[in-house]
């Protein structure tokens, strides 16, 4: 039920707020900010009570008016607050069927499995029953904790509507806080650690990045690692006493959950422009082992030969640790480009998860070349040259050709800021650069800058800041670019030239002249 009054942010901000929770307000905000009904509501008029006397009377003294006054004003204070914690706790849900949880674990398994390898969804479904968040017994806590944590991500990162559940409308939202709820009155000081609870800050990780909640993103990844760390699953091998916990039955490739968590930070952290907590890398399980394992684990494991290639500049970035060398980054932009991914001639989800860290990385390294000034024209590698963005647009475009927008849903906020990063670059780089118009129907940067866009499209509607940036990028540089009708001879039946044909459209072919 709605609180019929401005929230408080609302209220700070002298804003129109309609008082739901949250509020249209804060919910369609450009940064997103907390929407709570914490503030006293305060009466109208004077904030004291005027006090009055008859002439023949004294200034009257201090007696117990006063005090029984600013008793009344705390009890309003109280009982404000008390109504605003029943605001919010009537959005958390009093109990989550396994009706409603169960399709949505489904679709985790049909469409993010691929990106999470780590949840066992039959031994998940199997066990799960009806939740009541405030009445978990610590027997259950595990399996409603991960199946909660689980779903608030899933729902996110798939863009799922809300679910009705009887009187009760829960998205994803709703999920988180009940795992909230539930995992703060189990084991609010973390002391009864589990492998499962590692997943579960994880998981909480991967919904607060959808939601753009930057710094809680950062924190619960890292208090997923700081968890794991405890559990010493990055020493590679694990104890008896972790196989055999309570959660364990519900966790699938125990030691890839590690390795995922590592991959997940230095992204997120890269993002943000902070170092990760995590300086060492994984220990990877023999390979060997996972010759013959499905595809998800091994895509898995490419991205983290990916990020181990990467990891000397994504850890050395600061100023007294950074490298300077033309040769080093030039060494690392190779190892990237050469590296032979074992699931690249698939087409799943994190076949193009591979493709776009990929890019995104070589995109850092040409950046991190330019600002120590190591860029030339005259430059025999490509990744120190002013055009290598137009390269790297070029490769990603020719990767994801194959992949549909429900392949590229389930990778989201991350995923969407790596492609950003490598189309805005190439904006910045054409913009600040003389336009000539391709030769014949050839390709050129703002082809790709153009093609970048419409790929990027369905997803950047949900971030009103990015698609604007890129969007007004990209119609800047269509419009600067030179009309190849003016730049063509025109005879009377149109174009003369006997290559607009065989040139038009070939996109693979137009790469060599842009490199």
């Amino acid at each position: 039920m709605s609180p019929k009054r401005a929230c408080d942010a609302c209220i700070s901000r002298k804003v129109k707020c309609n008082g739901s929770w949250p509020c249209d307000t804060c919910r369609n905000a450009v940064k997103r900010v907390p929407c709570t009904y914490l503030r006293p509501v305060r009466k109208r008029g004077p904030k004291a009570r005027r006090v009055t006397w008859g002439l023949d009377s004294d200034i009257p003294f201090e007696s117990s008016s006063n005090g029984s006054q600013g008793w009344s004003s705390l009890d309003d204070v109280l009982d404000d607050s008390k109504r605003a914690r029943e605001i919010q706790e009537s959005y958390m849900p009093r109990r989550i069927s396994k009706r409603i949880l169960a399709p949505i674990i489904r679709l985790y398994q049909e469409y993010s499995y691929s990106v999470w390898p780590v949840v066992d969804t039959d031994v998940l479904l199997g066990d799960l029953d009806d939740i009541e968040p405030e009445k978990i017994s610590n027997g259950s806590k595990y399996l409603a904790c991960l199946a909660t944590a689980l779903c608030a991500a899933t729902m996110a990162q798939l863009h799922l509507a809300p679910v009705v559940d009887g009187s009760q409308i829960l998205d994803s939202s709703s999920m988180a806080q009940a795992c909230l709820r539930m995992r703060g009155s189990c084991d609010s000081q973390g002391e009864d650690l589990d492998i499962s609870s590692v997943l579960v800050s994880f998981f909480l990780h991967v919904y607060h990045a959808k939601v753009n909640q930057r710094n809680s993103a950062m924190m619960y990844i890292q208090e997923a690692i700081s968890r794991a760390k405890i559990l010493r699953l990055d020493e590679g091998s694990l104890q008896e006493s972790i196989d055999s916990g309570l959660g364990s039955h519900l966790i699938a490739n125990k030691e890839l959950v590690f390795p995922l968590l590592w991959v997940s930070e230095r992204g997120w952290a890269l993002h943000l422009g902070l170092s990760p907590s995590c300086l060492d890398r994984p220990a990877l399980p023999d390979l060997e082992d996972y010759r013959d394992a499905d595809i998800h684990v091994q895509g898995l494991l490419d991205l983290v030969r990916l990020f181990t290639a990467f990891d000397q500049i994504s850890v050395r970035r600061k100023p007294s640790l950074g490298i300077t060398s033309a040769t080093e980054l030039t060494e690392i932009e190779n190892k990237l480009s050469s590296l032979c991914l074992s699931i690249s001639d698939q087409v799943t989800t994190r076949t193009a998860d591979c493709h776009i860290t990929r890019e995104w990385m070589r995109t850092i390294i040409w950046q991190e070349a330019l600002s120590v000034g190591l860029l030339s024209s005259a430059s025999f590698a490509d990744v120190m040259t002013f055009g290598f963005p137009a390269q790297v647009g070029h490769d990603l475009l020719q990767a994801l050709r194959c992949f549909s927008q429900s392949d590229l849903l389930p990778l989201g906020r991350d995923q969407l800021l790596k492609c950003f990063e490598v189309a805005n670059s190439l904006a910045d780089t054409v913009l600040l650069t003389s336009l000539s118009s391709p030769p014949g129907f050839e390709l050129g940067p703002q082809d790709f800058l153009h093609a970048l866009y419409q790929k990027l499209a369905p997803f950047l509607e949900q971030d009103d800041v990015l698609n604007s940036i890129l969007r007004t990028k990209t119609a800047e540089v269509l419009v600067m670019t030179p009309a190849r009708l003016l730049t063509r001879q025109l005879g009377d039946n149109g174009f003369q030239g006997h290559e607009s044909g065989k040139e038009k459209g070939q996109l693979n072919n137009s790469s060599s002249s842009w490199k």
